[in-house]
């Protein structure tokens, strides 16, 4: 998706998806946050994402009405990195519903949810309009709640991609087998050793300053 990952081991270097045409105009899905709660699969991320993640894995934990917190994991051979935030449910003038998440690096996201069925899959995207007003940045994310994508929800999440027209976009997939997602005792990084930053966020600044 859509990050720099520095790690203390590795740098992950990421760059979010550019297309030339502007940001679609999205119709938000209404959202609520309790029921994101818990463990999604990450089934797929709209990125050049440089990062050999056997699995990867989203989890929501609701605080209150309108705020819960993001942990997000990678696990390569069994070791597993993370990093966090917080997401805070946003509208805009018309009524739609917003996640506005803010990570551990003090960076913040605005991301519309395309569809969703909360037992099952959700598409979750962002997309930044570049200054010259013809081309744009974004990233989108593919989560199910189980660990093998099931072929209906598959057909649901490429239903909500290709209704924006985004059915082109190089996606890379992740492995969520059993012996995949097994942490080892003992492989966790710690999270203080991580700086994430939206790719996307950087490519605007590089190109305003």
């Amino acid at each position: 998706m859509f990050y720099f990952l520095l790690l203390t081991l590795c740098i992950f270097e990421v760059e979010s998806v550019t297309q030339n045409v502007s940001c679609p105009n999205v119709r938000p899905r209404e959202l609520d946050l309790f029921e994101l709660d818990g463990k999604w699969y990450l089934a797929a991320v709209a990125t050049d994402l440089n990062i050999q993640g056997d699995c990867a894995m989203v989890v929501f934990s609701h605080k209150n009405t309108n705020t819960t917190d993001v942990s997000i994991s990678w696990i390569v051979n069994n070791t597993a990195s993370y990093f966090n935030g917080s997401v805070a449910l946003t509208s805009d003038s018309t009524g739609a519903d917003f996640l506005m998440v803010t990570y551990t690096d003090k960076k913040t996201e605005t991301y519309s949810v395309l569809d969703v069925d909360y037992e099952h899959y959700a598409v979750i995207f962002a997309c930044y309009d570049d200054p010259d007003g013809n081309s744009s940045s974004y990233e989108l994310w593919k989560l199910t709640r189980s660990p093998h994508l099931k072929k209906t929800d598959a057909i649901k999440l490429d239903q909500a991609v290709g209704n924006y027209s985004l059915q082109s976009t190089p996606f890379m997939y992740f492995n969520n087998t059993e012996s995949s997602c097994k942490i080892n005792a003992g492989n966790h990084l710690n999270p203080a050793t991580l700086v994430m930053t939206s790719a996307a966020a950087i490519t605007l600044f590089r190109r305003l300053y």
